[in-house]
């Protein structure tokens, strides 16, 4: 029987590890990278039977990272180099759920870190009783964490706590619904520009970010990418591996999944820059969409 993929890359990960070479390319990307480099990385739940394992990557990100916030992210793309001592680090989780609140932003702010959360919009919106039955027709993974008065999803006041303690919240559609091909323009409106304006009128804050929803290459399309525009959103982030340099298109800012449950050697992987490489023929089919659009 084959192993499976994770299993493989769960290996080769330790073995890079211990033979020191995920390090090396680390450092090496470091100096290549002429005018620095952002990582982006995403996250989805983050259950405090996981909080241990996730501040040692945290630890981790803190001794070869700095934390990036949307002024920076802006400066960078904005044409200046990157001027502080170490890479910049986005840490993003998607889906909204408790724990990112309970858990996750108290371990980031210990260890230096902003988060961006990107939100489903009708998941925070739904009354409590009705949140685990969402997130089942919605494709929403729960992660076993409740809030005391029974919400499986961050509250609005959670996400106003986490915006003025200046956190990033940004859109992850209205009902985490990928981006399929023949969208009517109703539920591209529904989903990418209703979701921004409700989050707007909530938070008291713009919403200048869009996370698409899923990474399959196919939910990426020209109907999707006009309306994220359209939107008027400023940055919107995908998920195939590759650093975001100065030379990046501000609508198509590539992310790396890690869990909270992953061993370090797994989670400083997917930063060395060998997943990269895979992903490289579907990024550039992506791209090909997106920047057309």
């Amino acid at each position: 029987m084959a192993m499976p993929a994770y299993n493989i890359r769960t290996a080769v990960a330790s073995s890079l590890d211990v033979l020191r070479i995920t390090r090396f390319l680390l450092a090496l990307q470091e100096r290549c990278i002429p005018g620095g480099y952002i990582r982006a990385i995403n996250y989805h739940g983050t259950p405090v039977g996981t909080a241990g394992q996730f501040e040692r990557q945290l630890a981790f990100y803190a001794r070869h990272f700095s934390s990036v916030s949307l002024q920076d992210l802006e400066a960078f793309l904005d044409g200046r180099r990157w001027d502080k001592v170490r890479p910049g680090l986005i840490i993003s989780f998607d889906d909204g759920l408790y724990s990112n609140y309970a858990v996750a932003a108290p371990l980031l702010e210990k260890h230096g870190f902003r988060g961006w959360f990107f939100i489903p919009v009708d998941f925070v919106a739904v009354e409590p009783s009705e949140q685990r039955r969402f997130a089942e027709t919605h494709q929403i993974r729960l992660d076993g964490t409740v809030s005391p008065d029974g919400r499986v999803a961050m509250s609005w006041a959670e996400l106003r706590d986490l915006h003025r303690r200046n956190h990033v919240i940004g859109c992850h559609t209205r009902t985490h619904r990928r981006m399929s091909p023949g969208l009517p323009d109703a539920v591209l409106e529904y989903e990418i520009c209703a979701g921004k304006a409700l989050l707007e009128e909530s938070l008291g804050s713009t919403c200048d970010c869009y996370c698409w929803v899923g990474g399959e290459e196919w939910t990426y399309t020209a109907d999707a990418a006009r309306a994220i525009r359209s939107a008027g959103y400023r940055y919107s982030f995908t998920t195939n591996s590759f650093p975001v340099t100065r030379a990046a298109n501000g609508h198509r800012l590539d992310r790396s999944n890690v869990e909270s449950e992953w061993s370090l050697a797994r989670a400083s992987f997917e930063l060395c820059g060998l997943q990269d490489v895979r992903s490289t023929p579907a990024r550039r089919r992506v791209a090909r969409t997106i920047d057309a659009a």
